[in-house]
């Protein structure tokens, strides 16, 4: 499941709004606890949420314009999640709520949000925690119908790692959700609670919060001083000595 290549030509269906997903309420509020505590470590002016999830997840964060982008109908700014119509280097800050389990080519995604993210910008992701007994209810036909369960899987360390391959330092990540939300249970934490919360890496979801980092390289120009003293280090460095028997 985790050895799959992440580009696929049939990605599942995304949930428009979080009343498609069995205790989506519950799901949401979760999420939203877990993310309040770094609001406020966000600065800049524009954050853009992708995907109606993010739309709809309640923030308090301090960046006053925050734009919905994606092709739904309720998103301010209609596009693609991998052709963004903005500049590049323009964006503070980029939310994506369980995005990229429906996404045919994830990469592109990621490419994408780094091209309009300004240096030191920060990117939150939102996904579904492939660890957790909730995962286990994908091999029941009733209960994959629910849109978190039938979708892609993405563990922790996987995207960790694409993110660090485009210079990404994840600087926050957790675990939300201590349940497991499954259409047939009225309460998700109701014998799950004390478990999860004494396991954390149970949990139903899991986020990451990255920021972009570049380190551009300066050259220096060395005068003729500089460079008649580089060679004199070299020629004492290369000299040797040797004892006599």
């Amino acid at each position: 499941m985790w050895l799959k290549p992440a580009r696929i030509d049939n990605a599942p269906k995304a949930p428009q709004h979080w009343q498609q997903i069995p205790h989506g309420g519950w799901w949401r509020d979760a999420l939203a606890v877990a993310l309040e505590p770094h609001w406020e470590t966000l600065f800049g002016h524009y954050l853009l949420s992708l995907g109606p999830l993010s739309h709809g997840l309640p923030n308090r964060c301090r960046i006053r314009e925050q734009y919905c982008v994606g092709p739904g109908s309720k998103a301010h700014v209609h596009a693609e999640y991998n052709a963004l119509p903005f500049s590049e280097n323009t964006v503070d800050a980029v939310l994506l709520t369980h995005v990229l389990e429906y996404a045919s080519d994830p990469h592109s995604i990621l490419r994408e949000v780094d091209r309009v993210l300004r240096a030191d910008g920060h990117l939150l992701l939102a996904l579904t925690n492939p660890w957790s007994p909730t995962t286990v209810a994908r091999m029941w036909p009733a209960w994959r119908k629910s849109p978190l369960l039938n979708t892609r899987m993405f563990s922790q360390a996987r995207v960790s790692d694409w993110l660090n391959l485009m210079h990404y330092e994840v600087i926050h990540q957790g675990y939300f959700a201590a349940g497991v939300p499954t259409s047939t249970v009225k309460d998700p934490e109701k014998g799950w609670r004390w478990l999860m919360r004494q396991w954390p890496s149970l949990q139903a979801g899991y986020y990451m919060i990255a920021r972009k980092r570049e380190w551009p390289i300066t050259p220096v120009r060395m005068g003729a001083n500089n460079r008649q003293k580089q060679r004199i280090a070299l020629g004492a460095s290369g000299v040797s000595t040797r004892s006599s028997d």
